[in-house]
């Protein structure tokens, strides 16, 4: 064996002996810093229970799937089913035997709690004889990021027909802090897709890629601080970023509408109410983009007001405000707003306890708005 030969397997050898380390030294820094669990270690922990973590609702999640613990949980005398796949609802079959299946995405408000929207919509549509499914896809705390990465890797799996996404507060919670990662911030070829798929797979199974691929995020993020004036309401040294209201928002959205067109899905969008000021906020329906990004950015010098409500109440106004204009670049979606009648219904019908979460009342003006949307735009 020749110097060269052996000088290449040393070399060989050593950058797998270093990769293997910092594989090592990431899949232990995950597991205690957001306990995700990579492929090195679920070879070596068969123990579920080290991999839970209660949530708000007191719902066991699974940080190996990201999604929710299988089982029967009794929560405040209601009953939450979450199946196999880790959804709320009951079993459902990998092929679509329905004419008609429905995926709805969101966070705790489509989740539900006693009734759930998209339960109360699958049974308005078999009282109209619609041979329809409607599955609850929805999750706590879990935004745009989440759904976007669940639909395309899980969702579409099960050949769905329509998918209805409600994403609105969570969304200004936890992803305008960040920025995107390498993948395209449009996806709108084959060439953008595979790039996607690639770094997402990547991002799953290699624990250094993925400390990488978060650093990136972060150094990025520090960087676009200077240029964000949009002060975060709980931490005055926090800043959320102006571009994820400007534009970054209505791209993700964009990627989802294009990878469903391909897969021949309609899409339905769905506004997300927060019952603040309700007077105040159907005014704000009459401002531009421009006039909303100007309110946002100053909320915070304005003297004598509630600064954390402002806050909420203008991001909620731009990112509902935000699906119309998707609406506009792609005039087959649907757009369903039951914002005002659920503002409406306030004073007579206690439609949330908190302002953003749904009662019982609230899940079934919801449902009626989808229902009517569906039978009036869609041939099932």
């Amino acid at each position: 064996m020749n110097i060269k030969v052996k000088n290449g397997i040393f070399i060989t050898m050593s950058i797998f002996i270093i990769f293997l380390i910092l594989e090592i030294i990431c899949s232990v820094f995950f597991v205690y810093n957001s306990r995700y669990h990579g492929p090195l270690i679920k070879i070596f922990s068969n123990n579920t229970e080290s991999q839970l973590a209660n949530d708000i609702q007191a719902i066991q999640l699974d940080k190996s799937t990201n999604k929710m613990l299988p089982g029967t949980y009794e929560i405040d005398g209601v009953t939450f089913n979450i199946n196999s796949k880790g959804f709320r609802g009951k079993e459902f079959d990998l092929e679509n035997k329905n004419t008609c299946r429905i995926i709805s995405f969101g966070g705790s408000v489509t989740l539900g709690f006693e009734k759930a929207y998209p339960a109360v919509l699958e049974t308005k549509l078999k009282k109209n004889e619609k041979n329809c499914e409607s599955l609850n896809f929805g999750m706590v705390s879990k935004s745009l990021n989440y759904i976007e990465d669940l639909m395309i890797n899980e969702a579409i799996k099960y050949s769905p027909n329509i998918i209805t996404i409600m994403t609105n507060r969570n969304s200004t919670m936890y992803d305008s802090y960040g920025s995107s990662s390498i993948t395209p911030d449009i996806i709108s070829n084959n060439f953008d897709f595979y790039i996607y798929k690639i770094n997402k797979y990547l991002f799953s199974k290699i624990m250094t890629y993925r400390f990488v691929d978060l650093s990136y995020r972060r150094m990025v993020s520090w960087l676009y601080k200077a240029e964000s004036k949009i002060v975060d309401p709980y931490n005055p040294k926090a800043f959320h970023l102006i571009n994820y209201f400007e534009f970054k928002y209505i791209n993700q959205i964009t990627n989802i509408i294009n990878f469903c067109k391909k897969n021949n899905i309609k899409v339905i969008l769905i506004k997300e109410a927060y019952y603040l000021d309700p007077d105040y906020q159907k005014s704000l329906k009459n401002l531009n983009k421009e006039e909303l990004l100007t309110k946002l950015i100053n909320y915070h010098k304005q003297k004598g007001e509630n600064k954390e409500k402002l806050f909420w109440m203008y991001t909620n106004a731009i990112l509902n405000n935000a699906l119309d204009e998707v609406k506009k670049q792609n005039p087959d979606i649907i757009v369903v707003d039951p914002t005002d009648k659920l503002y409406m219904n306030a004073k007579n019908i206690n439609f949330t306890n908190d302002g953003n979460h749904l009662t019982n009342s609230g899940h079934e003006i919801v449902a009626n708005e989808i229902y009517n949307s569906i039978i009036k735009n869609l041939n099932l």
